[in-house]
């Protein structure tokens, strides 16, 4: 049997269901993410956290930052592929295939083909979705390491780069067969560009795994619909870290809904975790 989560909100007057839920197909229960019929694809986001702000740490300020492992859990993983199933597309970036390439993040270009995860492709069949999403890598440079998983599970792959990337990378992507595209004459992707380029490509639900600095820039102009939270209940503190956002103040781009809220008393790393939705006041 799944593992139960204790439904906080919102609270159950059914006598029959009580407060709690089964953690596995907590995040599909509602197709509403791979369901939309909008023209502009739903943009949703999910990030992990410490109490005290924190989403990524490193042991000094020379040294790359990686998610902190005291974090992890296997609940967490679960919900975080749940998401991903909703996808018809994933963004991420070119530091993470680096990372993935040097082994200190793990594969999450596809859904496990594990008997543990053959749910989610039953339901991605069920909801007309190809068996893995699209991928989207954007790169302000267009150096950045191939994982041959994206071959071996014949995923159509984007490569978006800012104006001012490496000319000869992006050639030598070209000539390997792969579409590349440049949006905005700055260091990042333009994200009017962008957001116009992926409803061209008719997705209906775009999962974004880039890390803050895009997400500040979708938030400011309005492209996010859905922001999912897993927070743990642990403080990490440390010197050098990244906190989910910096960047200007959003204002009201920034006022959300709470949806639903999970606790999950004691997850596998050893601590409780809360799972959050929210949606934005300005897209209800």
């Amino acid at each position: 049997m799944s593992k139960q989560l204790i439904r906080l909100y919102p609270s159950s007057t059914d006598a029959e269901s009580g407060c709690s839920e089964s953690l596995q197909g907590l995040y599909l229960r509602h197709a509403r993410l791979a369901a939309n019929k909008n023209q502009r694809p739903i943009v949703f986001a999910n990030f992990l956290s410490s109490l005290d702000g924190r989403i990524a740490i490193a042991q000094a300020a020379d040294q790359d930052y990686e998610l902190p492992t005291a974090l992890k859990s296997e609940e967490d993983f679960i919900l975080l592929m749940e998401l991903y199933a909703h996808a018809d597309c994933i963004i991420t970036h070119g530091g993470y295939m680096r990372s993935l390439a040097a082994g200190k993040l793990g594969n999450v270009l596809q859904i496990p083909d594990t008997d543990e995860f053959q749910y989610l492709h039953d339901w991605r069949v069920h909801q007309g979705l190809k068996a893995q999403p699209d991928v989207v890598i954007l790169s302000g440079s267009g150096e950045f390491p191939w994982h041959p998983s994206l071959d071996q599970h014949e995923q159509q792959v984007h490569i978006i780069s800012g104006g001012q990337a490496n000319p000869e990378a992006l050639q030598q992507w070209q000539n390997t067969g792969h579409k590349v595209y440049c949006m905005g004459d700055q260091p990042h992707v333009e994200v009017h560009a962008l957001m116009s380029f992926l409803q061209q490509q008719h997705y209906r639900s775009v999962y974004l795994m880039a890390g803050p600095d895009l997400l500040q820039d979708l938030l400011a102009h309005g492209y996010v619909d859905h922001f999912f939270m897993t927070l743990g209940h642990q403080l990490l503190a440390g010197e050098h870290y990244k906190s989910l956002l910096l960047g200007d103040v959003l204002g009201d781009n920034g006022k959300m809904l709470l949806q639903s809220l999970y606790m999950n008393p004691e997850s596998s790393n050893g601590c409780g975790q809360w799972y959050a939705e929210f949606t934005f006041k300005k897209h209800t």
